[in-house]
Order: structure tokens, then C-alpha cells, then sequence
């Protein structure tokens, strides 16, 4: 049998890199968000890759917890 120890330790990993995950992404989304709304780009190249980046890292903030709890692990049955 698994250790309690190990079952917590683990939980706490996946915590931990789900919020590393989703800070950066949402760190990603506020900057990039920020530069799509100044009037600083002009360049149209750049204003549409700055769009892009902003449309996937909100995408990315969705998924991400969807990715870290919402797929379970299967667990072996009792025996």
C-alpha cells in the first residue's frame, strides 16, 4: 500500500505547478493584453502577433485548470 505521505506530497507538487502554470499565463495575458490596448505598436505585423499572443494565453488560462483536476487519475480497483 502507498504511504499517506506520498499521496500528499504529490497533491501538494500538483498544486504548486498549477499555480506556477496559471501565474504565468495569466502574467502572459495581462502584458500582452496591455500592449493590445496601448497605442504604442503601430506596426500592423506586430499588432496582429501581439492579438494572437493575447487570444492564446487567454485560451491557456481556461485550459489549464481543466488540464490539472478535471482528468483524474485511474485508479486500480480493490482486489
Amino acid at each position: 500500500m502507498s504511504d499517506p505521505n506520498d499521496f500528499s506530497l504529490q497533491r501538494r507538487s500538483k498544486v504548486i505547478g498549477f499555480i506556477v502554470a496559471e501565474a504565468s499565463a495569466i502574467g502572459l495575458l495581462l502584458l500582452a493584453g496591455s500592449f493590445a490596448v496601448s497605442s504604442l505598436l503601430t506596426n500592423p505585423t506586430l499588432v496582429l502577433s501581439v492579438n494572437i499572443v493575447t487570444i492564446v494565453a487567454g485560451a491557456a488560462v481556461a485550459l489549464i485548470p481543466i488540464g490539472f483536476f478535471a482528468i483524474t487519475p485511474i485508479l486500480p480497483g480493490r482486489r
